[in-house]
C-alpha cells in the first residue's frame, strides 16, 4: 500500500498542495493519507476527493481580512484561539463526512496532553479529527473529543511516517515543508571560531530545528521504503496564511527536484 504522509508547518503546509499537483501530474495515487498539524487538514481535502486545482482555489480565498476572521485572538486562559471559526469554515467543504467512508484511508495525528499518549485518528467525524490535529499548543485551545484532551501532534510526530508504517503502508512519499538540519554527531576537536552571533531567538530557533529534524529522521528510520521529499519554505512564514499562492507554487517547484526519485520510487516491488 502507498502511503502520502503530510508533515506540520501551519501556513508552510500550502507547499503540500503543490507537492500533490505533482503527484497528480505523475499519475501517483497513494491509498493512505496521514497528515500531522497542517498537513492532516490538506490530507482530508484529498481524501474527500478533490482535485488539486479545488484545493489550491480554496485555499487562496483566505487573504488578510479572511485569516483574521477564522483566527480570532481572545485572552483566554487555554489559548489564544477557540477553533470555532476554522470548523465553521471547514465544515462548508469536508462537511459532515466520516473518515471510514472516505474514497481514500485518512489518518489525523494528534497528542493526548492528559494521558501523555499519541493518538492516531482514523474513523468519525473528520472535521472534527481536523480540529483536534491543528491544536498548536498555545495557540489554540486544546480540542475535547471522544473524552480525550487533544492537541497538535506535529509537535510530537512532525512527520508521522512510523504512523503510516502502522496502518500498513509499503512505500510511503513524505514529505516536510519545515527546516530540516542533518544533525550529525562528533568527538570535540578545535577549530577557527566562527562569526555567527546568536540571540535568544535565533538559539531557539536553531534548538528547535534540530528537534524536529531528529524526530522527523526517527520517525522516517521505521519505514523499509521512504521517500522523503525536503521542501524548502524559507521564504514564507508559519503565520503568512494569505500568502496561499505562493507557498503551492513553491511548493510544486521544490516537488519537481524529486520527480525523477518520485517517477522511480513507485514502482519499487515490496
Amino acid at each position: 500500500m502507498l502511503a502520502l504522509v503530510l508533515g506540520g508547518g501551519a501556513a508552510k503546509g500550502y507547499a503540500h498542495i503543490g507537492v500533490i499537483k505533482l503527484l497528480e501530474e505523475l499519475n501517483i495515487k497513494p491509498e493512505l493519507v496521514v497528515g500531522a498539524s497542517m498537513g492532516a487538514l490538506v490530507s482530508a481535502f484529498y481524501a474527500v476527493g478533490y482535485q488539486v486545482k479545488e484545493i489550491e482555489d480554496i485555499a487562496c480565498q483566505i487573504d488578510g481580512r479572511k485569516k483574521n476572521s477564522l483566527f480570532p485572538i481572545r485572552l483566554n486562559a487555554r489559548g489564544l484561539i477557540n477553533g470555532k471559526a476554522i470548523v465553521k469554515h471547514l465544515s462548508q467543504y469536508l462537511g459532515n463526512k466520516k473518515i471510514e467512508e472516505l474514497p481514500i484511508k485518512y489518518a489525523a495525528v494528534t497528542t493526548d496532553i492528559e494521558e501523555h499518549k499519541e493518538l492516531v485518528i482514523t474513523k468519525g467525524d473528520l472535521v472534527q479529527a481536523v480540529r483536534a490535529a491543528i491544536s498548536i499548543p498555545v495557540v489554540f485551545i486544546p480540542h475535547h473529543y471522544q473524552g480525550r484532551i487533544l492537541v497538535d501532534g506535529g509537535f510530537v510526530n512532525p512527520v508521522p511516517v512510523d504512523v503510516a508504517v502502522n496502518l500498513g503502508a509499503t512505500r510511503i512519499i513524505a514529505v516536510n515543508v519545515l527546516r530540516y538540519i542533518n544533525y550529525e554527531s562528533e568527538i570535540l576537536t578545535s577549530t577557527q571560531a566562527g562569526n555567527a552571533k546568536f540571540n535568544m531567538r535565533s538559539v531557539a530557533t536553531e534548538v528547535f530545528d534540530y528537534v524536529f529534524s531528529r524526530l522527523i529522521d526517527f520517525s522516517v528510520s521505521k519505514a523499509s521504503h521512504c521517500l522523503l521529499m525536503n521542501i524548502n519554505t524559507g521564504g514564507i512564514k508559519l503565520t503568512q496564511f494569505e500568502r496561499a499562492r505562493f507557498a503551492i507554487e513553491l511548493g510544486y517547484q521544490e516537488a519537481l527536484i524529486y520527480r525523477e526519485k518520485l517517477a522511480r520510487f513507485v514502482i519499487i516491488k515490496t
